[in-house]
């Protein structure tokens, strides 16, 4: 808009001001609105007035100023005698947050009464977000390789077993789409209910499909890999119908009036992403089966690597999270997932699993993919409100290891006390008796051997091929 018609803008706004006896703002800005300014940035506005008074001081504030601040602000000047407006100035801003925000502006007369008044919008974004951009590729990768080692090492026996009797995935898809959007629903009344944005935010979190770092979880944890990798998969497809459902019908009753945009690309692309390298490492496997005892051995330092790289980078890239924390989303971020835990474990020992399998299905229930949620709501919403809301999956991806983390520590120490790694499938002596049982009379298991491998879940417990091998 050219400074000439802003000038007009004001006069019109006066004239209706005099005629209806309202207050109606005075001042006009170029630009009109500060909207999605990267943060750390700075930025001048010019304002114009048409008030009749002699304006001697300029006052400008900004409302939120954890957001940004007025840096400074210049002498108000007087406007020509062919200019469409009284005086004039510049506001200099100094974007610091991701946020909203307002500019304030008041001019005073000599007596330092208000002659005229003016408020502009702003929102400012992330001043990193390449940063997150890199973080999900990488991460991308890094679960894309840890699939196919977890591909190379499945126990197909066990595999073919879940297909014929899928009680452990069909109480895992209840536990993961109806138990979950209901808890984060509650959850989020309880925590946010006056804040739409970060209830939203949570209520997607739980209603997304389980994530790559639940097998992770699971293999570490001694719970039955074949169950959780087949989970994950399951889940991952059935999201296609059961993301869509929940978003659908329950945001618009968070947000209200919102119009949501369903990734079905990217929950494709997900899909495709635990198919291809899972299945590679299923060939190298079944052609290549010699190789199979370097894939065990990769199995538990990958799943570290991929851990200490989440706490790590992950938190790098996330950071703004913490700027934005509060006691709320500290309560979220661990209370949604530890109860994702507790109720996959109740559902899964009503069902009498073993278990290995009830770990699987605990950890299924309470690790998510919240790479669905960050991006239903960064293409849905408008920037700020797409980062704001996704605090709180970000807060979610952070703080979803610290319980099983906690139950990994007090297994090793229990392992420990009771006289050995157990479950420590890295131990090199373990990996050999296991190797021999399968190797043994030209890869022919005997009939003891083939019956320890259905009940206790292929390579999740080599510590009882070697007690079966003893005897």
């Amino acid at each position: 808009m050219s400074l000439q018609a802003l000038a007009l803008t004001a006069v019109a706004l006066t004239l209706v001001a005099s005629s209806t006896g309202q207050v109606i703002r005075n001042i006009t800005f170029d630009p009109e609105s500060l909207l999605r300014v990267p943060a750390e940035t700075s930025h001048s506005v010019t304002w114009f007035s048409d008030a009749d008074a002699e304006v001697v001081r300029i006052e400008a504030s900004m409302e939120d100023e954890f957001v940004a601040i007025v840096a400074a602000t210049s002498k108000p000047v007087k406007g020509q005698l062919d200019d469409n407006f009284t005086h004039s100035g510049h506001v200099n801003i100094s974007a610091l947050f991701i946020g909203y925000n307002t500019l304030e502006v008041t001019l005073f007369d000599e007596f330092n009464n208000s002659v005229a008044n003016g408020s502009m919008k702003m929102t400012v974004l992330l001043a990193y977000q390449e940063l997150n951009d890199i973080f999900t590729w990488l991460m991308a990768v890094l679960v894309a390789i840890l699939y196919l080692i977890m591909g190379a090492t499945l126990d197909l026996e066990i595999v073919k077993g879940i297909i014929k009797k899928p009680v452990g995935p069909a109480v895992g898809v209840f536990c993961q789409y109806v138990l979950m959007p209901a808890i984060s629903f509650l959850l989020g009344l309880a925590l946010f209910p006056d804040d739409p944005l970060l209830r939203l935010g949570l209520f997607l979190n739980g209603s997304c499909p389980g994530g790559g770092a639940s097998n992770m979880w699971t293999h570490l944890l001694g719970g039955s890999l074949d169950l959780s990798i087949m989970m994950t998969f399951i889940s991952t497809v059935t999201a296609f119908a059961a993301v869509p459902f929940w978003v659908l019908v329950i945001g618009p009753v968070i947000l209200a009036g919102g119009q949501f945009t369903i990734p079905f690309f990217d929950i494709f692309i997900t899909v495709i992403s635990l198919i291809i390298p899972c299945g590679i490492g299923i060939l190298i496997q079944i052609y290549f089966p010699k190789t199979v005892k370097y894939f065990e051995k990769l199995l538990t330092p990958m799943s570290a690597f991929n851990l200490i790289f989440i706490f790590t980078f992950g938190i790098y890239a996330y950071l703004y999270v913490f700027e934005i924390f509060t006691w709320r989303m500290l309560v979220s971020g661990i209370a949604l997932p530890s109860l994702g835990y507790l109720s996959g474990m109740a559902i899964a020992f009503l069902f009498k699993m073993p278990p290995k399998e009830i770990i699987a299905i605990s950890v299924e229930t309470g690790v998510q993919n919240y790479t669905i949620a960050l991006i239903i709501l960064q293409v849905t919403l408008e920037s700020p409100a797409g980062e704001i809301s996704a605090a709180v999956p970000a807060a979610a991806t952070l703080f979803t290891p610290v319980p099983l983390l906690t139950m990994l520590v007090i297994k090793r120490v229990y392992d420990r006390v009771k006289g050995g790694s157990s479950l420590d499938i890295t131990d090199s002596k373990l990996r050999e008796v296991t190797s021999a049982a399968k190797t043994h009379e030209g890869n022919d298991l005997p009939a003891k051997t083939d019956g320890r491998a259905a009940s206790n879940g292929g390579l999740d417990n080599p510590a009882m091929d070697l007690q079966d091998e003893a005897a």
